[in-house]
């Protein structure tokens, strides 16, 4: 499988670039309670460091926001994943706890403020593009019927499957999936040290807590 950038997203945003990881032979499970004692530990460290009326103009939310704005897609009504959980902690929602792979993804998401998606690798058909999506719909998660007009989406020989804010049904991660793809949505201010640093985290948190392989872990530009 590869994973590559659509000029379509590519004219927008030049220097885009994800990075990704796909991890074999995987046990998802329910949270273990030390993935749980991690993120009560990072939920108070948010809550101390950052405060809900200035989350927006924070440099990487802001940089997030900005990625979306460039390709014409809402941040205020398609809220990023990340700022979006980090709301909910600011809020004192509390956060979803799902399994251990989703976990670690909204963990990952969190404490780098940038959206991650995590996916259920064996549905996924054929090649992955990043691309701005045509005219159409998909059943998200929560399953719902979500329109994918001219909105970015990871998509497959199937399909829109992900992205930076909602995903498929079709490829949620659940207790029986045993291959995974995370996907880290950068925007144009990570460096790609930085990407790569990223990236080592989540792959040996993943791996930490749902056991497994690493099989690829990348980064790919639009250039």
């Amino acid at each position: 499988m590869e994973v590559q950038i659509d000029e379509s997203i590519r004219n927008s945003i030049p220097n885009c670039r994800l990075a990704y990881i796909t991890v074999t032979d995987v046990a998802v499970r329910g949270t273990p309670p030390a993935l749980t004692q991690e993120f009560l530990e990072l939920q108070a460290a948010v809550a101390k460091a950052y405060h809900l009326d200035i989350l927006p103009t924070m440099p990487r939310i802001a940089a997030v926001r900005n990625m979306y704005k460039k390709l014409n897609f809402d941040p205020s009504r398609y809220r990023p994943a990340s700022e979006a959980l980090v709301r909910r902690v600011l809020q004192n929602k509390g956060l979803y706890y799902v399994n251990s792979a989703v976990d670690v993804n909204n963990y990952c998401s969190i404490k780098f403020l940038l959206p991650f998606g995590i996916y259920d690798l064996s549905p996924i058909q054929g090649n992955v593009n990043y691309r701005l999506a045509t005219e159409g719909t998909y059943v998200n998660i929560a399953g719902n019927e979500v329109s994918t007009n001219h909105k970015p989406f990871l998509t497959d020989d199937a399909g829109p499957f992900g992205n930076p804010t909602s995903d498929a049904r079709r490829t949620a991660v659940t207790l029986g999936t045993r291959n995974l793809l995370s996907v880290i949505y950068a925007d144009e201010e990570v460096t790609d040290a930085e990407l790569a640093d990223i990236a080592d985290f989540t792959a040996d948190m993943l791996v930490r807590y749902n056991g497994g392989i690493i099989t690829d872990k990348k980064i790919v530009h639009s250039n």
